[in-house]
């Protein structure tokens, strides 16, 4: 359960400025904030973005720890869909993840961003 107290007081502007550098798409699967999709009890939904945190080690070589939500570097975070945050949160994901974490990472649309870019622009 989200608790409000774990976060720095500036935590909506923090996240903001993570999905805005994501440009409002998930950066692992790429899909676009908005989106309607099916759940598979097949109800519609629409994809949110959220923010997690990554557990990214510090540049000195000190473990990170994914849940300490104070730790906002940048390259701690990350602009997740709430199914890809769910996997992430997930203990079995968690570990294939965080090493995923330290590759280096961009922040072009993926390809489902850009299937709808192209859609979106006829």
């Amino acid at each position: 359960m989200w608790n409000r107290l774990r976060y720095p007081p500036n935590w909506e502007e923090i996240a903001l400025a993570i999905k805005e550098r994501a440009g409002w798409c998930c950066e692992w699967c790429g899909i676009a904030h908005g989106t309607w999709r099916i759940s598979r009890k097949g109800k519609p939904y629409k994809v949110v973005m959220t923010v997690a945190h990554l557990g990214v080690p510090y540049p000195d070589g000190r473990p990170g720890n994914r849940d300490d939500k104070w730790d906002v570097r940048p390259e701690n975070l990350a602009c997740l869909c709430q199914a890809c945050h769910r996997r992430y949160d997930n203990r079995k994901e968690r570990r294939k993840r965080s090493k995923q974490a330290l590759q280096p990472r961009t922040y072009e649309a993926g390809p489902a961003a850009q299937r709808e870019l192209a859609l979106a622009s006829g």
